[in-house]
């Protein structure tokens, strides 16, 4: 993942405290995953604008069951999900406007609609915009938050799922979630738990360990980044997922690993299709984040 213009190993800085000098964390391992003595753990170098747009086509989306054609069970399984997440926000609050950013071909935006809340999303992915864009019209952009142009304190709610870890610059990206946040308005993540017991147990063969991947916080360094970017930490939790053993056994052939894919092939084989369809309430090494939009940034405070 080395290129013209990309920062050395030496030379990049911390995305949380600024530092030089992260070490790798896996030495010889071909992902470039390193930690700082604050405690963030980021690829560096990261791959090329280039490597990411080919990383986000078409191929992309239909690894996670989405092509626009036959999507309903994983849009039931992917709408279970977020109905049960958003939960931790939009439980007894009076339904308003949501921004799902990274909104894909728009599962959550149906969920978010149907509990009478009035959804928008911005989609970096133009084959998962389009897809959106078929249900949900001008409300769906194009493009990247900073780029839709959105006003001031629009929104009472904005909602990242599996999505700040893809960020290249997560400081900047969560300075434009606050603008377009009412004062007060809150903010819910999804995202990998790089102190996870999976995060532990499966090491360098962690299956959210991805090019694409650029971030990996956990609680503590979420909520840092979250306090000096202007939020006020709610809450942090296990976000567990509606999954079924195909769409399972669909990622591991997309990222396969050597602890894994030799169960996935096995069970594969032997699993009848009624059990491989059965939706299941899965832990995933994944945490949720619920803040809100409070005071003025401030430095990280690390200590």
């Amino acid at each position: 993942m080395s290129g013209s213009g990309m920062e050395t190993p030496a030379e990049a800085a911390c995305p949380l405290c600024g530092a030089a000098g992260a070490r790798l964390r896996y030495p010889g391992n071909p992902l470039p995953v390193r930690q700082c003595a604050c405690g963030m753990v980021f690829l560096s170098p990261q791959p090329s604008p280039e490597q990411l747009r080919e990383i986000y086509g078409s191929d992309y989306y239909l690894s996670l069951g989405i092509s626009g054609q036959d999507d309903e069970a994983v849009r039931g399984m992917k709408k279970e999900t977020f109905r049960r997440q958003f939960e931790a926000i939009a439980a007894g609050a009076k339904p308003g406007r949501v921004l799902d950013v990274g909104c894909a071909s728009g599962f959550f935006m149906e969920a978010a609609t149907e509990a009478g809340w009035e959804a928008y999303g911005v989609e970096l992915s133009g084959f998962a915009a389009e897809l959106a864009r078929s249900r949900f019209g001008d409300r769906v952009r194009h493009g990247t938050l900073e780029e839709a142009g959105y006003p001031d304190a629009f929104f009472d709610v904005v909602t990242l799922f599996d999505l700040l870890e893809h960020v290249p610059d997560p400081r900047s990206f969560l300075a434009e979630v606050r603008r377009v946040l009412r004062p007060g308005g809150r903010l819910l993540l999804v995202l990998p738990n790089a102190a996870s017991l999976s995060a532990r147990l499966m090491g360098r063969h962690w299956s959210h360990y991805n090019a694409e991947h650029l971030h990996y916080f956990t609680p503590e360094t979420v909520a840092v980044l979250l306090c000096a970017c202007g939020f006020e930490v709610e809450g942090v939790a296990s976000a567990p997922k509606c999954l079924n053993l195909a769409y399972i056994f669909n990622q591991f052939r997309r990222y396969p690993s050597a602890l894994v894919t030799p169960l996935r092939v096995i069970a594969e084989r032997l699993l009848p299709n009624r059990m491989k369809s059965r939706n299941l309430r899965l832990h995933c090494g994944e945490m949720l984040v619920t803040a809100r939009s409070g005071a003025a940034p401030h430095p990280p405070d690390l200590h």
